[in-house]
This record gives C-alpha cells, sequence and structure tokens, in this order.
C-alpha cells in the first residue's frame, strides 16, 4: 500500500520550531515507476556520502559516526518501491522523519541549526487536504486526501458499522403493528446513524471549514444533510456506493470534483485580484513581490501552476535578473517558491491557476492589503 504523505501543519510547525546543530535536511527528487526509480538509492546514498563529508569537517569521529548510524537507519526505512514524486529527510534534535511528497523537490543536503521545511510549505500551498466520506447504511468509510493521494482512516471511529434495526433483519427487525410506520422509523434511525457519522467526522478532521466530499446514494445523502454539523465545507457530492471500492477507485472517483472545485477557487481569486487592480492595490514585479511578503503586506498571491523562475537578486539594485541556470553560484533556485512561503508565514492566502489565466500580469500576481 502507498504510503501516506501528508504533514499535518502541527507537525510542520513543530519541525521549524526545532533548534540545534546539526539539523539535517534531505532532499531529492524521485519517480513512480521503473525502471527510472532504480536510480534513486543510489542517488540517496549519494547525498548520504556528502552529508558524512561535510560533517566530518565540523564535528569529532564519534559525532559523526552516529549521525551515520542513523542516516543509515533512514536509509533502510525508505520504501523505495512506492515513492511519490520527491522525497525531504529530516535528522536530528530527537527527529527522524521521512516525507514523500507528490511534488518534484530540487536535489540538495542541508546542514544548518534549523530544518528547511519550504519543500512541505509549497507543497501544502499547492495541494489540497481535503477528506472524503463514502456514506452507507452498511458500513460508512472515511478517507483523508492530499493531492492525488488518498488514505482510508482507519480509527476508533471509522469505519462506522450500522447497527440498528432494518427490513428483513430477523435478529434486529423494524417494529411493526398498528399506527407504526416502518419508513419513518427506519428513516429516523439513519439520522440518528448520520448524527453519530458527523459528530465522528469532526472530530477526526479536527479543524474548521476542512473541504469534504461526500459519497453515496441520494437518500443517504439527504438524510445525512439534514442532521449534519456546518463545521466542514462540502465541496462535492458524488452519487453511488462505494463499499466494494478500492482506495485507487475512489481517488480516481474524485478527482474531477476536486479540479471543479479548484476551479471555483481560482475564478474566486481571479475576481478578487480584478478588484484590487482597480483599487490600486497590486502588483506585477517580482522584485515587489519579494519585498510585500516579507513585510506581511500580500493579501492574495495567484500563481500559474509549475511557474518556477530562478534569479540573482541585485541588492544595490533591488532588483532581480532572470536566469536559466539555477546551480549557478548566488543563484535563488526558485523565486517563486520564496514568495510563497513568505506570503503563507504572513497569513496571505496563495491560489494556483492554469497557465494563461492571469491575463493582467505574466503568470503571477499579487493584492495587496495596504
Amino acid at each position: 500500500m502507498q504510503r501516506h504523505s501528508f504533514v499535518s501543519p502541527e507537525e510542520l510547525r513543530t519541525l521549524q520550531s526545532v533548534r540545534g546543530y546539526p539539523l539535517i535536511t534531505i532532499a531529492m527528487p524521485t519517480h513512480r515507476a521503473f525502471p527510472e526509480n532504480k536510480q534513486d538509492p543510489i542517488r540517496f546514498k549519494d547525498l548520504v556520502r556528502a552529508t558524512r563529508q561535510r560533517l566530518s569537517n565540523e564535528l569529532n569521529k564519534r559525532e559523526v559516526h552516529e549521525i551515520d548510524l542513523q542516516l543509515a537507519s533512514l536509509a533502510e526505512r525508505i520504501d523505495w518501491a512506492h515513492t511519490l514524486d520527491g522525497l525531504v529527510i529530516f535528522l536530528g534534535g530527537g527527529i527522524e522523519r521521512i516525507v514523500y511528497l507528490p511534488v518534484s523537490v530540487r536535489e540538495r543536503v542541508i546542514i544548518d541549526e534549523t530544518f528547511a521545511t519550504r519543500d512541505l510549505v509549497v507543497a501544502q500551498s499547492k495541494l489540497l487536504r481535503y477528506w472524503v466520506l463514502a456514506l452507507s447504511t452498511e458500513t460508512t468509510r472515511l478517507f483523508e486526501g492530499w493531492g492525488d493521494q488518498l488514505l482510508e482512516v482507519e480509527s476508533e471511529y471509522f469505519p462506522m458499522v450500522y447497527d440498528g434495526p432494518r427490513s428483513g433483519d430477523p435478529d434486529n427487525p423494524l417494529p411493526g403493528g398498528f399506527g407504526i410506520d416502518p419508513s419513518k422509523y427506519r428513516d429516523e434511525q439513519y439520522r440518528k446513524y448520520f448524527r453519530s457519522v458527523d459528530k465522528a467526522l469532526c472530530t477526526s478532521i479536527g479543524q474548521p471549514n476542512a473541504p469534504v466530499v461526500v459519497i453515496g446514494v441520494v437518500r443517504n445523502r439527504a438524510l445525512f444533510a439534514q442532521v449534519r454539523s456546518r463545521d466542514y465545507e462540502v465541496i462535492a457530492e458524488l452519487d453511488g456506493s462505494v463499499e466494494r471500492e478500492t482506495v485507487h477507485q475512489i481517488a480516481k472517483r474524485v478527482q474531477p470534483a476536486l479540479e471543479q472545485y479548484f476551479e471555483r477557487r481560482a475564478q474566486a481569486a481571479l475576481a478578487e485580484l480584478g478588484a484590487a487592480i482597480s483599487a490600486g492595490h497590486y502588483t506585477c514585479s517580482l522584485a515587489d513581490m519579494w519585498h510585500y511578503s516579507r513585510q506581511g503586506r500580500a493579501s492574495l498571491l495567484i500563481v500559474e501552476r509549475d511557474y518556477a523562475v530562478a534569479g540573482r537578486w541585485d541588492e544595490e539594485r533591488k532588483t532581480f535578473t532572470i536566469v536559466e541556470d539555477p546551480s549557478e553560484p548566488g543563484i535563488i533556485d526558485d523565486i517563486v517558491d520564496d514568495i510563497i512561503e513568505a506570503t503563507l508565514l504572513h497569513h496571505g492566502r496563495v491560489e494556483f491557476v492554469l497557465p494563461g489565466a492571469i491575463t493582467q500580469c505574466q503568470h503571477i500576481a499579487m493584492a495587496l492589503r495596504y
């Protein structure tokens, strides 16, 4: 089974809060399929070798040996047969963490007093964390999703089995007799069950306004809508029963609904940008975005999907010069990622749109708070 790649906001904050030396971050692009993925373990060994070499210039042999053993242990735990598009390793300060990302990352080793978490920050901004609730009057299932990855939740709450009365069940039948409507009684029992589902869903999500896709037959979705809370956002409802479908099949089923949701968000963001442009509160300049994002002035950043640009910052002129080779000395490998990270750090929003969607600016635009 493919490993879940999501890093929760709480875990991300923990990684960002760790201080000490040496804290080691190893990042590398990986491959999902054979034969490309055969080279991934070899390249990781090269990065471990480079890490060891750098540490040997700064630490004593005993310290280097201990870290080397930890790296070897981490390497053994990497599931090379089920990697995604990027791999990030965090080691130090009592933390040993392997993260599989469904987005590519630049290959590098960072040894510092803090972990390099930018890849996680950018991945969380580009990929939606969402939930899929598969309603059923047999067994209701819950799934947690991130990008195109979906994992079934198995907890004290889910899967949740309906154990109330039903027609045709000799052990727990619907009541009968004069003045009793079995169908009304049955539906009330289902509502009671779906109230329990709703409560368990809120507890499992643990955050307000989380996006949820609800799957189920029309009757079950209607009964659930009557009793559910409003602590999360239902972004789509899909018809049908998925009790016997695999996680992969359900993931494919929800992707079109997720794309429609992204499109609605993109159109709302573009309309908001248009209003900011009319008011004169915007910029299309990468240099300005670099500064404004760090000053907390960015209320909304809109970026075309997969847009990246490397450049050299001129401190005297306060300008960027775009370059073709991000490996040149003194080059910022992706200015866009830096702007995204700073915008999110100061509680701005980031939305991604299709190429060509931003007509007022080229590829990227920022609406300003003031």
